[in-house]
């Protein structure tokens, strides 16, 4: 069975809010999520980052031009994008880490919650700008144009602060969820400018670092998993993507012989 390509972006979409919710408020989800790995492999590589690289995939081979307003058309772009993601990130954290840096272990706590996060952040991208970008193309018939971008912006932000409802607290109340709607409107547009979905990942990083640090939360993460589970995401993104774009062209039937 093939999903319509209009419906993939919010099929992928509704299987994301169904699975957290599952997990987070359901004795089967609480049950398998005590299990270590589950959640971020399941969750954040498998539902946040390879259906959404299969969807774009099967988007681009069917229309090549929409790589870049995807944000999957990797190049010396990204490189710009990612440092000016880094120099807006650095200038809306620097007030509210910056006495948390000064602190002893400080700068080391920052660290660990950067390469923690990583992994939720590129998912929450590739759900929230990737998914989303792609359900808003086929929507707009292949148009990339400010319109797009403004729903972009809208849609992306409204879904991304509604999802926080599916966690458990502290996340799932109202004026958190008005506050990653905001902080999203900053990572859409950034991708609306850029078209960089890497850009787009750095900056969301950086305010979730913010979030935690902020609340003194910490994850059961360590570092190093968190940075080995982030190169498994990336490695299964350009597989998937690659797997799905090039799927359809050897499957397509041959010209008719004259």
């Amino acid at each position: 069975m093939t999903i319509p390509e209009r419906l993939t972006g919010p099929a992928i979409l509704a299987l994301a809010f169904a699975a957290n919710a599952a997990h987070n408020h359901t004795a089967l989800g609480g049950t398998l999520g005590h299990i270590p790995g589950v959640y971020p492999i399941v969750f954040f590589i498998g539902i946040g980052v390879v259906l959404p690289a299969l969807g774009l995939g099967r988007t681009v081979r069917r229309e090549p031009m929409a790589a870049r307003p995807l944000g999957v058309a990797l190049g010396w772009r990204d490189a710009i994008a990612a440092l000016a993601a880094l120099v807006v990130g650095s200038a809306l954290v620097a007030k509210p880490l910056g006495f948390i840096v000064t602190q002893s272990g400080g700068i080391e706590r920052v660290a660990t919650l950067f390469a923690q996060l990583l992994i939720a952040s590129t998912a929450e991208v590739m759900l929230f700008l990737g998914a989303v970008g792609m359900g808003l193309s086929a929507l707009l018939g292949g148009r990339h144009d400010w319109r797009f971008g403004l729903l972009l912006v809208v849609v992306a932000s409204l879904l991304f602060g509604v999802f926080h409802f599916t966690y458990p607290a502290p996340w799932n109340a109202l004026d958190t969820a008005v506050t990653v709607g905001m902080v999203w409107i900053a990572v859409s547009t950034l991708f609306v400018i850029t078209r960089s979905l890497v850009a787009a990942v750095i900056l969301d990083n950086m305010m979730a670092t913010v979030g935690f640090a902020t609340r003194d939360l910490t994850l059961p993460l360590s570092p190093a998993m968190g940075l080995l589970l982030e190169i498994l995401a990336i490695a299964a993104f350009v597989a998937a993507f690659a797997w799905a774009r090039r799927g359809t062209t050897a499957a397509s039937p041959s010209p008719v012989p004259r």
